[in-house]
């Protein structure tokens, strides 16, 4: 057998040795100590037990866990989990009507913070919410671009955009939207 392309699961502070069949079902299930190189099965440990403790114990070190379920309980919980990463990357589809994050990206310096969100409305259209801010002085603005109606908004609730940005640009399809500080220090939109 070739040890080299075994892959052990670390879940809740356990190495899991999982084993599938040939139609790819999990087939065997075992806890592992977690220590480096050990590996070694765990087993019942003689401990004394409270009511809702399971405790284990590896064979060759001195390892010791105690747990919430008993590891035949564990191993379903953990099936469940890798059964889940299938799905990570998965569209999601509202049926809601609540929007849906399709990507977000946050970014920081030492003055501003930027946290960017593009979504889909109760009517599927992408949307892209801007929410930037000052660090120092706690101001924050939350801008909306809508690029099915080539518009550009602001939340009235936050700072307006000026007190963030010298200007902000969206450039649509036939359009251009833009938010700019006079120089009389007066906000206006074009």
């Amino acid at each position: 057998m070739d040890y080299s392309k075994i892959k052990l699961y670390l879940w809740e502070g356990l190495h899991w040795d999982i084993d599938y069949d040939i139609n790819g079902n999990p087939c065997s299930q075992i806890a592992l100590c977690p220590k480096q190189k050990c590996n070694c099965k765990l087993k019942k440990s003689k401990e004394v037990y409270s009511i809702g403790e399971y405790k284990y114990c590896c064979s060759r070190c001195d390892f010791k866990i105690t747990l919430n379920k008993p590891i035949e309980e564990k191993v379903s919980d953990l099936l469940d989990i890798i059964e889940s990463q299938k799905y990570k990357d998965a569209e999601i589809i509202n049926i809601d009507g609540e929007l849906i994050r399709i990507q977000r990206e946050e970014l920081k310096d030492n003055d501003y913070w930027v946290d960017v969100k593009l979504s889909r409305n109760k009517k599927k259209e992408v949307q892209l919410m801007v929410l930037a801010g000052h660090k120092k002085d706690k101001t924050k603005t939350q801008l909306f671009v809508d690029p099915k109606n080539e518009r550009l908004a602001f939340d009235q609730g936050d700072d307006h955009p000026g007190e963030v940005f010298a200007k902000v640009v969206a450039f649509f399809k036939n359009t251009v939207s833009e938010l700019k500080i006079n120089e009389d220090d007066n906000i206006s939109e074009l």
